[in-house]
């Protein structure tokens, strides 16, 4: 009899603890095996696209003093998303912004320093010398579920990784599951649903090692947080189980 409250007091004990498996990213069989060893995923340029709201920055500067038609940067001190928004140009459906002097200006499909010198080269008729800064505003990502700190990020850059929205999130809780992880990805209007496995040293070189503006991460529950087992009071137990057997122990010696 006490022999089977051992046994499953054990295994109740083992039920709560995690494994490194279960909790270690970017694993290998093979301790150390990859330690200085380079992983190949170049980053892809980012390319504007329709509904991108963008931030254009026009300097030009004259023979004698520098003269600025400044979009942007000069006006408003704030450098917050929420700023940048507001002197944004958001690129219409069809890949076009709306730009003083120039008008209507196509800027879809191209990188940020491409439309930059394209805008600058047209300029060239009505300005000295131009200079144009493009950079994208409000570009995020969502990250939900068993995270530090569920919610909408910004970030300034071109691209970001998924251990980077992770970061920000404030990391996988002890009890998300790192090894099934949704990514929810729209490109042309259509939605697919992924799942990649954050302990496979593999997510490295996957296409969803770099994240899209727009892209929704979900941690999920592992099975053991569902059924609540990262709640038991094992000091209870362990002390009602150490109690039942001083006393199985008890009337077995004298045969009671």
């Amino acid at each position: 009899m006490h022999k089977i409250i051992i046994y499953s007091l054990a295994a109740l004990l083992l039920s709560g603890c995690m494994t490194k498996s279960k909790m270690a990213y970017v694993q290998d069989v093979r301790q150390n095996k990859d330690l200085g060893r380079e992983f190949v995923n170049e980053q892809q340029r980012a390319l504007i696209q329709p509904f991108d709201e963008i931030h254009v920055s026009i300097s030009s500067f004259g023979e004698d003093a520098p003269e600025a038609l400044t979009l942007g940067e000069g006006r408003l001190g704030g450098r917050n998303s929420t700023d940048y928004s507001l002197i944004a140009y958001r690129v219409d459906e069809d890949g076009f912004i709306k730009l003083p002097v120039l008008g209507r200006t196509e800027v879809a499909g191209k990188t940020l320093e491409k439309a930059a010198e394209d805008i600058a080269r047209e300029l060239e008729s009505y300005l000295y010398s131009p200079s144009v800064k493009l950079s994208f505003v409000n570009k995020n990502v969502t990250v939900l579920g068993m995270v530090g700190r569920p919610g909408r990020y910004f970030f300034p850059g071109e691209n970001i990784n998924i251990f980077q929205a992770l970061g920000m999130a404030g990391d996988i809780e002890e009890f998300g599951n790192r090894q099934d992880v949704v990514v929810l990805r729209e490109n042309n209007g259509r939605i697919t649903k992924n799942v990649v496995d954050l302990t496979d040293k593999g997510i490295i070189t996957s296409d969803f090692y770099y994240l899209k503006s727009e892209d929704v991460i979900y941690v999920e529950p592992l099975n053991r947080r569902i059924w609540g087992i990262d709640r038991v009071p094992f000091s209870l137990i362990l002390s009602a189980a150490t109690t039942s057997l001083l006393i199985v122990d008890f009337v077995r010696r004298n045969n009671l």
